[in-house]
């Protein structure tokens, strides 16, 4: 299976130049009154989720009526910091923020919030925002590694793709240690970090030398699926489908179709509903302004996501319907 990149840019308002995109119209509804200003600041747009995430926010505020400003962050912590100021010093009425890096973001987010901009997120939870939106990974992270060290027999070796300081990773890291903590035979061997971006070349290396280290390895394991494709398609060209799985995160689309590859070395992920979750993003910001009250976590159902089920998903799941 070939390595594909999936870039779902069609239609999407950004501008990776970093120039900001208005959308939605003018700043008058045909009310006459003045309309909302939103500002969506997503990490970056290399990865399916985060696009998925954008559109559902960006297409949900426009039915709002809201007028939008977009940023893409590149994956970079400093163009992020960058785009949130310029959010800041245009006074949008809200900042919605999709994921995000919290040391290099949280003194322009409690500026916001000083300056009167409220601000809400998704998957990236931090002191200064007022409601976060995404997938319960207590719960998501906890069934997928079980599932793991169930299809291990609980008595395995693991290798693990891990970069600490983004705030979805750590806590889900935290839930992967916690299940592995209660199986004595389960045991992480080998750990590297991923890089962003070439997330996808980059573990498909370093997979091949875990395995030349470490040959004992019966499953990877990381927070986000890109890592693990790369993994994948690493131990399908060294002959070990069969012998090692890969478990991610997030029902990558490419996950998901090897997952109904039987050649493949896919164990399982998590399929998130990025867009929904953009979508209902945008429906907590028009509440915040509207004075509407909002749970301070806003929880969007996920799948576990397995050989035996993994049609189904795919064939129900709105985001694989092209």
């Amino acid at each position: 299976m070939k390595i594909r990149k999936v870039f779902l840019l069609v239609g999407i308002l950004i501008l990776v130049s970093g120039t900001a995109v208005f959308a939605g119209g003018g700043s008058q509804n045909t009310g006459g009154e003045k309309k909302l200003r939103i500002g969506i600041s997503v990490i970056g747009t290399e990865h399916s989720w985060d696009i998925n995430a954008y559109n559902g926010a960006r297409d949900k505020a426009r039915e709002l009526g809201f007028e939008i400003l977009g940023f893409d962050g590149e994956r970079r912590p400093e163009k992020q910091l960058s785009d949130v100021e310029t959010l800041i010093s245009s006074k949008v009425d809200i900042i919605a923020v999709i994921l995000g890096d919290t040391e290099s973001l949280a003194p322009a987010l409690k500026k916001a919030r000083d300056q009167g901009i409220p601000v809400v997120t998704a998957d990236f939870d931090n002191p200064h925002t007022i409601a976060n939106v995404g997938t319960n990974n207590q719960i998501a992270m906890a069934e997928l590694v079980e599932q793991l060290c169930a299809d291990l027999g609980k008595n395995g070796n693991v290798g693990v793709f891990y970069t600490p300081g983004i705030p979805i990773a750590d806590e889900r890291k935290d839930v992967f240690d916690k299940v592995m903590a209660k199986y004595s035979g389960m045991k992480v061997v080998n750990l590297q970090p991923w890089k962003i971006p070439g997330t996808v070349p980059d573990a498909y290396d370093k997979t091949k030398d875990m395995m030349k280290a470490n040959p004992e390895i019966q499953a990877f394991w990381t927070v986000f699926d890109q890592p693990m494709i790369g993994a994948a398609q690493a131990l399908a060209d060294v002959g070990l489908q069969g012998k090692t799985k890969c478990y991610g995160f997030d029902g990558d689309d490419l996950a998901m179709e090897m997952l109904m590859d039987p050649n493949a070395a896919y164990g399982a992920t998590v399929a998130q509903q990025p867009y929904l979750i953009g979508q209902t993003l945008a429906e907590v910001a028009w509440k915040v302004l509207h004075k509407e009250p909002v749970d301070r976590n806003v929880y969007v159902p996920a799948v576990l996501v397995t050989p035996k089920n993994v049609k189904e998903v795919y064939n129900t799941l709105p985001q694989y319907k092209k």
